[in-house]
């Protein structure tokens, strides 16, 4: 499917939000109107929204992907609909690299990073779904504090050695004009107790022709991926690993402490408490609809829903 493809399918799914939206729109009810790319971003904006205003009405549409959501916005009249009544949240994904716009409109939220997953991927998270879920509550606070570090240790690695993957990636988005990220599984893709947390090959081939197979790429594209890994690493203040990727390390981090669980939290094993035992089991992919309404919202979240939701 090519850009004009995409964008066709985008504006059929799109009347359809504005059908649904129009058909129950009233200029004076306390009620919000909410348009995300995908079913998942429901547990962390629709929760926060929640929590924070739980007189107001939510209705919720997810269109399927970011074309999708800002053909739904661009839809509408403002001078006819209240911009604050119908709020649209869309992904960062490669949109400064690539020279999009950086904001549309006061009631269009973009990440500040990647994806809206990435909100949920920080120590704190990784902390907390320990000891909730995965039984650690009841660790020494030296203990707990050792598996935090090995978390940030090991998160910097996969950091600032992410690089080359996520350049692959967006050189991929250019080449073949569709999204392609999807067949790359992360898990395949990293070792928590590697040293580079990366690992050098999936299924006995050498990472970069994993990345070259899943991504319809070739050996003709590397210059193109090093010059865009040149410039993830020189200007690193705009970079973001892409949010299912890093919510994947954290799952695997989760399970790596779990499955050396004796190793670093021996006072569990010590006969007078439960050792720990998973509440769930938490997977890369069914992740976020447990953690999405643990997520705190980051400020630029916080700011965008006062601006537009105290009005109403």
């Amino acid at each position: 499917m090519d850009m004009l493809e995409i964008h066709s399918l985008a504006r059929k799914k799109a009347n359809v939000f504005v059908h649904n939206i129009k058909a129950e729109y009233k200029k004076d009810e306390r009620k919000i109107y909410i348009v995300c790319e995908g079913r998942e971003d429901f547990g962390y904006y629709g929760q926060v929204i929640k929590r924070k205003h739980p007189h107001i009405q939510m209705k919720k549409q997810y269109a399927g992907g970011k074309e999708a959501v800002l053909e739904v916005y661009s839809a509408f009249d403002w001078n006819i609909y209240e911009k604050n009544k119908i709020l649209f949240f869309i992904d960062h994904d490669f949109s400064y690299w690539t020279g999009e716009k950086q904001f549309v409109d006061t009631n269009v939220y973009i990440t500040d990073q990647y994806s809206f997953e990435n909100d949920a991927v920080n120590v704190e998270m990784f902390m907390e779904v320990l000891e909730d879920i995965y039984g650690f509550a009841n660790a020494k606070d030296e203990e707990l504090a050792n598996i935090r570090e090995v978390y940030l240790e090991r998160w910097k690695v996969f950091y600032d050695n992410s690089t080359y993957s996520m350049a692959a990636v967006l050189v991929s988005n250019m080449v073949n004009k569709n999204r392609l990220a999807k067949y790359i599984k992360i898990k395949r893709m990293i070792k928590i107790d590697n040293e580079n947390v990366w690992v050098e090959f999936v299924k006995g081939k050498p990472i970069k022709e994993y990345l070259y197979e899943n991504l319809k790429l070739s050996s003709n594209h590397e210059d193109e991926i090093l010059k865009v890994q040149s410039r993830f690493e020189q200007d690193k203040k705009n970079y973001s690993v892409r949010g299912k990727w890093a919510l994947g390390f954290m799952v695997e981090v989760l399970e790596y402490i779990m499955n050396n669980a004796q190793k670093y939290v021996p006072s569990l094993y010590s006969g007078e408490i439960n050792v720990p035992k998973r509440v769930c089991q938490l997977t890369e992919g069914g992740s976020m609809a447990i953690l999405a309404p643990r997520i705190r919202p980051v400020s630029s979240l916080e700011k965008f829903l006062q601006l537009n939701i105290n009005c109403v």
